[in-house]
């Protein structure tokens, strides 16, 4: 027996409570349990149309059970997608996206509320201005290993106590933040220091070329210039005018 979802979607425009996500139908969840700011679901939907909508959560829906042809807007044009099981789509708080998803899709959400996220995070956060990625089609172990821990924790009925599951957000948070924001670039000093030359994107279309067969990934070529994602992707639409869709 499927159940409503219990995520939350706004308005960007408005502010207001969005439906869209009405069309979800969770066979599984946390909600019995009382996790402040943290809703784990697993279900599927016929079809998903958010339009200009944002959570306030730290946003991971993993795909499940089968491939996904679907769109994304980035910068007012819908972008083709292609997701695989295992694939997950990372999206910030406050952040708008809009979605036109026309057959159905099977997921695994994971949304942390933005101050539970942060609070259990020890890196030392204090004064840093913190900017995150949104991600699509990302294959990362770790995530999606934490993803499933949450998931034997929610079997379990919590069963391992608060202290538990503080410590996975504080996993999660911990690897987000040092992997999808520029925290590092922050800390380091990047930001005023480095800017990308052609010198850097003739190295880019070197690499580019002798790997053509190959799947190339964002991570490859920001750890060719000893960069941070997030550091590569900023500066990458800044030299080019393009925005790379990190897979």
């Amino acid at each position: 027996m499927s159940m409503k979802s219990h995520l939350e979607f706004f308005d960007f425009e408005t502010q207001h409570a969005s439906d869209c996500g009405e069309v979800l139908e969770i066979e599984f969840s946390n909600a019995n349990l009382e996790w402040k700011g943290v809703v784990l679901e697993k279900g599927n939907s016929p079809h998903f149309y958010p339009t200009n909508v944002y959570t306030p959560y730290f946003y991971f829906a993993m795909a499940l059970d089968r491939d996904l042809s679907w769109s994304a807007e980035k910068d007012g044009t819908l972008s083709a997608l292609k997701t695989s099981p295992g694939n997950i789509w990372i999206n910030p708080p406050k952040t708008p996206f809009t979605h036109e998803i026309s057959e159905p899709c099977y997921f695994l959400i994971l949304a942390i509320e933005e101050s539970e996220f942060l609070s259990h995070c020890p890196l030392g956060l204090e004064g840093l201005e913190l900017n995150f990625l949104n991600n699509y089609n990302v294959m990362d172990d770790t995530i999606k290993g934490i993803m499933e821990l949450f998931v034997l924790e929610t079997k379990s009925k919590g069963r391992n106590g608060k202290a538990y599951l503080n410590n996975l957000i504080s996993l999660l948070s911990t690897h987000y933040i040092q992997n999808y924001s520029n925290y590092f670039d922050l800390k380091n000093g990047q930001l005023s220091a480095s800017k990308f030359d052609q010198g850097q994107m003739a190295k880019i279309d070197t690499y580019i070329e002798e790997n053509i067969g190959n799947n190339i990934s964002v991570d490859d070529l920001a750890d060719l210039l000893r960069c941070s994602k997030f550091y590569f992707l900023r500066e990458f639409k800044k030299l080019t005018g393009l925005r790379l869709i990190n897979t």
